[in-house]
């Protein structure tokens, strides 16, 4: 089943005129830097009552798969724009390979 969805998705892209991706905070959670809104999100947590979850050093985070993943399209041409509403930096860390 994710196969299917996977090998759709692909012609889906090839078939576009402009790829656009846009991001959040869920592509840096496997960075160690929480989300906002999911199941141990901050503000979820807040509403809660809870304290916030840790979170690494912005500075020594890494950018993730995805990061690199959208990084290779873009420089295969496939991915056009990519908006993100991310203050880690780590689109641009993925870019140039190393934090400035």
């Amino acid at each position: 089943m994710l196969e299917r969805k996977l090998v759709h998705l692909a012609a889906l892209i090839k078939a576009s005129k402009h790829f656009v991706v846009f991001t959040g905070a869920g592509i840096s959670t496997a960075a160690k830097i929480p989300d906002f809104r999911g199941p141990s999100g901050v503000w979820t947590a807040r509403d809660r009552g809870l304290a916030a979850p840790k979170c690494i050093e912005l500075s020594q985070a890494m950018p993730t798969l995805a990061h690199n993943a959208l990084v290779k399209l873009h420089e295969k041409d496939v991915l056009k724009y990519l908006v993100s509403q991310n203050v880690d930096g780590l689109h641009l860390v993925s870019k140039r390979g190393k934090r400035a």
